[in-house]
């Protein structure tokens, strides 16, 4: 049959399907986004929970070693999965399923993967907007993975690669006017004018939600990971925040 022969009868059956109100097949590139064991559950195993599980582990999430080991979905993955609805605004119950599968394998595919510009110093800081997450790059190797938030919509954080060019301890700011008490942000490390990366007492406080974020700078959550951060990065380290 030829090439155009072959095109047509496909036209062909797929419009009598539609006529007969069946569903066609999907096609195999279709059918590998999705695992056809999905929804995983607690107490399931095997290679799609082992897959899930690397991701979540890329993504900074705490997972059992015995469960990892067992590709097993035991509780530390559970709570893994909730955590990461929550902060995708997925409905939080803590199943593996298609939606939540996708935006996993959205983030957090690229296991191991850094760009260029996070390995080509001895210290980066390597912010990954699209993952929500500040890694420390130390000679090639990820030493911390912490989440953050971004400006609003409006005063959105910069994309691109700049310098930390001041450190502050103790860093306040007059962002709510000159008649209101300073809002503090401390283990700031400015990077871009008035944009640093800080600790953030009410991202701490309320963690995600929609329409939650900053002024523009990169907001910490994370008090401890913050300052022992702040105390790894010297005046000139690169920041390099991008689009995963």
């Amino acid at each position: 049959m030829s090439r155009a022969r072959k095109s047509g009868a496909t036209i062909i059956a797929v419009f009598t399907a539609v006529l007969m109100g069946l569903t066609l097949a999907p096609t195999a590139s279709a059918a590998k986004d999705i695992p056809q064991d999905i929804p995983l559950v607690m107490g399931d195993k095997g290679d799609s929970v082992a897959k899930a599980q690397r991701r979540l582990e890329w993504l900074g999430y705490d997972l059992r070693e015995k469960e990892m080991d067992k590709e097993y979905f035991g509780r530390s993955t559970r709570k893994a999965v909730k955590q990461f609805q929550q902060k995708f605004f997925i409905p939080v119950n803590g199943k593996l399923n298609k939606d939540t599968w996708r935006m996993l394998e959205k983030v957090g595919g690229g296991v191991g993967k850094l760009p260029k510009s996070c390995l080509n110093e001895t210290k980066v800081v390597c912010v990954d907007k699209t993952a929500k997450l500040l890694r420390y790059v130390h000679k090639g190797k990820v030493k911390l993975t912490v989440d953050v938030r971004f400006g609003v919509p409006g005063l959105d954080t910069p994309t691109g690669s700049y310098r930390v060019w001041f450190r502050w301890r103790d860093a306040t700011s007059g962002i709510n006017g000159p008649d209101q008490p300073r809002a503090p942000m401390p283990y700031a490390l400015f990077f871009n004018g008035d944009i640093a990366v800080h600790y953030s007492p009410p991202f701490a406080a309320s963690g995600y939600y929609p329409g939650g974020g900053s002024h523009g700078c990169v907001n910490v959550a994370d008090l401890q990971a913050v300052s022992w951060l702040f105390d790894q990065i010297p005046v000139g380290t690169r920041v390099y925040v991008y689009w995963g």
